[in-house]
């Protein structure tokens, strides 16, 4: 089997791509015409039947001649070929419309033979009325037909003629025929009436083509955008797939080294080699901030992370923002203060604070000298939780893009070591999700400053926050067993060497087969599962830990480990029940959450 692709074959003629869609556009126009004729031809021809039934009976009880009859039994003859042709259009539904210029046709037809037997009136019936009176009524049942039907019919041009024409012209003949004055005048109005309504008719025909036109350009457009929407959702799924992909193989080499060197690290406390590895580990730690800010983003796209609002006095908070702050405020020679004013204010302490910190590292980072402020003061009816900076400014075209994802106002270069530009696209996200507003407001040299926006606080009372501290833990002193279950030989080899530096007995496994044997084989108690999510040969890290447990014969604590970070398979992971780690994962994080499973 043979497949090509060449500029050909996938490229049309521009020519023959132009006369394609005009030739389309003339039969959708042709259809929708048809369609709008022939759904109005049932009431147009219920009525003319009850006129001409009217008109017939009436002048044959009046006059007893037979002319009137035979003329009803041409016009009802007409009109049921009319029917015959609106019935079997209806019955054929929207097939019959791939046909539509053969429809139109007979349709027209149709249309001219009931015309025709409506004029006919004029020589079989009115030329031999000797009574005035009624050949007035005639008359004006004749226009009164010639107009409405000319209304009825002006979906189509050549209908309105078809239609008017042949009504109207034998009582003009007939009228200039008999040659009186009266006669002649009846012959003038007769025909300014027939010309009146082709024009009007012609009007509305053009009204309604200009109409059509312009909804099948509008049908197209959005036919276009829909093609278009489609094509640019799958574009970001194939993106996500592929990010999804390219995260995660570069998550697990760098989860490997990390391993590597926190265990090297500890190999090598208190030799001269010590200095070096501390400046790797610095490096792998810059690497996994930046995973870090894309895992953050992953997180809050998947709808992971919720908030928990509730009221705390806002000092506890920026105590702890000063402590870790401060520090780099004061390596460059900028004052950094607090101003609590003794509010008590109603959000997430944990996400207020990841927001804070990112907003006062930010407004640091771009202040040469001067300082930070942060501020709490009431504002339009609202707490307003203030950051303001005396840094270079932002210039007005550019704030409406601080808050996206890779942007730095003053670093076109990408330069790594100033960072990634994720962190307001973080608070961006945070603050939405905790229901507040984000305001910024800047001078180019004088200084920004950010708000956010909370709704007061109401309550009299309020639950105690207790805020962690950030310490270093305690060794674990425990032996314990754990079973590593990871696809790649690198992390196990690497994980089995960080844990039992710090007192671990490790089993390790490359696939749940693999573990269920070491579970078997091991004559002791396991007390801990760690599992990547995304195995080999698509086995799965949720499946395992189950696995792994009916094996074992009860239910093991577990701990998932990822490098997966698209929306799915973090709120997938997190769904799970388990403790999740997303790699690469700092030694310092791990050590911390063994150290809180029992």
């Amino acid at each position: 089997m043979t497949f090509r692709l060449s500029p050909a074959a996938t490229l049309p003629h521009p020519d023959g791509g132009l006369e394609f869609a005009l030739d389309r556009r003339r039969a959708r126009v042709r259809s929708t015409q048809l369609e709008r004729l022939l759904m109005r031809s049932r009431q147009q021809l219920i009525v003319a039947f009850a006129l001409a039934a009217v008109l017939w009976v009436g002048d044959w009880l009046l006059t007893r001649r037979p002319e009137a009859v035979w003329w009803g039994l041409l016009v009802h003859g007409a009109q049921a070929v009319q029917w015959a042709v609106a019935r079997a259009f209806h019955r054929r539904g929207r097939a019959a419309l791939v046909e539509s210029a053969t429809w139109l046709n007979r349709y027209q037809t149709s249309l001219f033979l009931s015309s025709l037997a409506w004029g006919m009136s004029a020589l079989m019936v009115v030329q031999h009325e000797p009574s005035l009176l009624i050949v007035t009524v005639w008359v004006l049942a004749l226009l009164g037909m010639a107009g409405i039907g000319a209304h009825v019919v002006s979906a189509v041009q050549p209908a309105i003629y078809l239609w008017v024409v042949p009504l109207l012209l034998p009582l003009v003949l007939l009228m200039l025929q008999r040659g009186g004055p009266v006669q002649v005048s009846v012959a003038v109005l007769v025909i300014g009436f027939g010309s009146m309504a082709i024009f009007f008719a012609t009007s509305m025909h053009r009204l309604l083509k200009t109409a059509l036109q312009t909804k099948l350009d509008n049908d197209a457009l959005v036919r276009a955008l829909r093609q278009q929407v489609v094509l640019v959702e799958r574009a970001d799924r194939e993106k996500s797939r592929f990010l999804a992909s390219a995260s995660h193989d570069l998550r697990q080499p760098m989860h490997a080294l990390g391993l590597f060197a926190g265990a090297l690290d500890k190999h090598l406390n208190g030799t001269a080699l010590q200095p070096t590895v501390k400046n790797m580990m610095r490096a792998i730690d810059a690497l996994e901030q930046s995973f870090s800010a894309m895992l953050d983003i992953s997180k809050l796209d998947a709808g992971v992370i919720e908030a928990n609002l509730q009221s705390f006095p806002i000092r506890d908070l920026f105590r702890v923002l000063h402590m870790h702050c401060s520090g780099q405020a004061e390596e460059l020679g900028l004052s950094l203060r607090f101003k609590p004013g003794g509010k008590i204010v109603t959000s997430d302490p944990q996400l207020l604070q990841r927001v804070l910190s990112n907003l006062i590292h930010n407004a640091i980072r771009y202040t040469r000298e001067g300082g930070v402020v942060v501020v709490v003061r009431s504002r339009g009816g609202q707490d307003s939780i203030e950051v303001w900076d005396t840094g270079i400014g932002i210039p007005e075209d550019e704030l409406p893009r601080v808050f996206d994802e890779f942007y730095q106002v003053t670093n076109p270069g990408r330069d790594r070591s100033r960072g990634l530009g994720m962190g307001l696209a973080i608070v961006k996200r945070l603050v939405l999700l905790m229901g507040h507003s984000l305001e910024v407001h800047s001078r180019p040299g004088h200084g920004t400053v950010f708000r956010i926006l909370l709704k007061p606080t109401e309550m009299a009372e309020m639950d105690s926050v207790v805020l962690g501290a950030d310490t270093v833990p305690s060794p674990i002193d425990e032996d314990r067993t754990v079973l590593l279950i990871d696809d790649e030989e690198s992390i196990r080899t690497g994980m089995r060497e960080l844990l039992q530096t710090w007192g671990y007995q490790v089993l390790t496994a490359g696939n749940i087969q693999e573990a269920c044997t070491e579970v078997r084989r091991h004559a002791g108690v396991i007390d801990l599962v760690i599992s990547d999510l995304r195995l080999a040969n698509k086995e799965d890290g949720i499946g395992a830990i189950e696995r792994v447990r009916e094996a074992y014969g009860a239910p093991l604590p577990a701990l998932l480990m990822t490098g997966d970070t698209s929306p799915e398979q973090v709120k997938r992971a997190h769904e799970s029940g388990h403790r999740v780690l997303f790699k690469p994962v700092r030694t310092r994080d791990l050590h911390t959450v063994l150290r809180g499973i029992p």
